[in-house]
């Protein structure tokens, strides 16, 4: 099964994709499953959730949430609840951890995202389930340092597009061979860099202008 683990829905500031963009997209990539992250916020996973249903898809969606820390982003997955953002990053991976949740470190490296934890990732490193080895939207030598890290601590890999729009889904996928509410059994990760980080930058400004207006 293919998998995105980094899916953003409109819930995000930054994204203004809908469920129905969601579902559509992932469907004609081929996914099987989808997590959705959204920046502090998990209501978008049941709107999606429903979305599915009402097309019949063949599509998994898994709860998550990409926190907000006070040093970077940490992603929870299989969690049910909202972790709140600006927590430390150790109680943000203490609540993610009661809720029987896995922890993902995504995009660990890229300082130019401004939610990359960076040496911050030490604080929490015994308890790290997955690092993100490569973000749709993170610089290939970001990425390349991302899997040196995962590899030089043995720390499994998944990757994630981290779309924040419908043509984003499924540009980086992680192919499992088991994939459960605590265990996902990660074989290999690929994708593309696309688009390049500077439209990905400017589609996200778009889409926060337009919240607001």
């Amino acid at each position: 099964m293919w998998v995105d683990f980094h899916v953003h829905t409109r819930r995000s500031r930054d994204s203004m994709a809908s469920p129905r963009d969601v579902v559509k997209a992932a469907v004609r990539r081929g996914l099987g499953a989808i997590a959705i992250t959204d920046h502090n916020e998990v209501v978008g996973v049941e709107e999606v959730r429903e979305e599915v249903r009402r097309r019949g898809a063949d599509l998994m969606v898994i709860p998550g949430e990409e926190v907000k820390t006070a040093q970077g982003d940490v992603i929870g997955l299989f969690i049910s609840e909202k972790i709140p953002g600006g927590m430390d990053a150790s109680e943000t991976v203490d609540r993610i951890k009661e809720q029987g949740g896995l922890v993902v470190v995504p995009h660990p490296f890229d300082r130019k995202m401004r939610g990359a934890l960076g040496s911050a990732i030490f604080d929490i490193l015994g308890r790290i389930d997955y690092i993100e080895v490569m973000n749709g939207r993170t610089p290939r030598w970001n990425n390349r340092r991302a899997v040196e890290f995962a590899t030089q601590h043995g720390i499994r890999g998944l990757g994630g597009s981290d779309a924040h729009w419908p043509r984003e889904i499924g540009k980086v996928r992680t192919l499992v061979s088991r994939l459960e509410e605590g265990k996902i059994e990660p074989i290999k990760v690929e994708g593309k860099g696309w688009p390049p980080i500077i439209l990905g930058v400017l589609y996200s400004s778009v889409a926060k202008v337009s919240k607001v207006l």
